[in-house]
């Protein structure tokens, strides 16, 4: 029985791809469908000409406004793409769903949808990343709330990027849902800037002689230190839904 393991938060800069990318490694040969308004995961594909992709990319509308002031057939035929890739998923699969766009994704997940989904032999999972941050944290409450009609299993990763949630405020939030934490880390702005560009594929493979030569032997080791850290950190905090999600 393939499991999907939706990834949402309405609130940008939360890190939600960060995390997905993270389950993405935890979980090597899941695919994973990209819901977003410009393609954002594409290391695992770059450069690849043979064989299937591992991403798949659906471009949606990233302003609210646009999406509610269109609306009805065309607001609901934009998420065709992905629906269909999902009922018809034969593997574990992670859905990277973007800023604005999980709300009007889920509102699909009816009764009679998820009724489809169980004769096709499918779970759905949903993980919501929060962070102490007013919008973060409502929406992030309304997703899991909204989400316990159809989802199996529901997570809820804590980013402390912008500090600490209060714990009875964030039990509160999860509603069941079990509960991970990645803490705050402190990168030099080089260091960011090679994680933007590569994500956590790369990373195992880093050695401080691959940025030696340019910055210096210490603080290349600084920085391969920090991105292997990083890497384990964003594993570590999904390791529940990636094994619910490989199980």
């Amino acid at each position: 029985m393939p499991r999907i393991l939706c990834m949402g938060q309405e609130t940008g800069g939360v890190a939600k791809s960060t995390l997905a990318r993270g389950a993405a490694e935890a979980v090597p040969d899941a695919p994973i469908i990209e819901i977003e308004s410009t393609a954002r995961i594409i290391e695992y594909d770059h450069g690849k000409t043979k064989g299937p992709k591992r991403v798949t990319h659906f471009p949606v509308r990233a302003d609210r406004a646009l999406i509610e002031q269109t609306g009805g057939q065309a607001a609901r035929a934009e998420f065709d793409g992905p629906i269909n890739d999902i009922v018809t998923a034969q593997l574990p699969t992670i859905v990277d769903v973007g800023a604005n766009t999980a709300s009007s994704l889920f509102q699909a997940f009816d009764e009679e949808f998820m009724s489809s989904v169980a004769d096709c032999g499918i779970e759905l999972g949903l993980l919501v990343v929060v962070t102490a941050d007013a919008s973060a944290l409502t929406h992030g409450a309304k997703l899991l709330a909204s989400s316990k009609s159809w989802a199996k299993a529901r997570f809820l990763v804590e980013n402390k990027l912008r500090g600490d949630v209060d714990p009875a405020m964030l039990k509160r939030i999860a509603d069941g849902a079990q509960i991970t934490t990645l803490q705050k880390w402190e990168f030099e702005p080089r260091t960011i800037g090679f994680l933007q560009a590569t994500g956590l594929c790369a990373i195992p493979g880093l050695k401080t002689s691959d940025f030696q030569k340019q910055f210096g032997f210490n603080e290349a080791r600084r920085m391969v230190n920090d991105l292997k850290g990083f890497r384990l950190a964003v594993m570590e905090a999904v390791r529940p839904a990636a094994v619910w999600l490989a199980s």
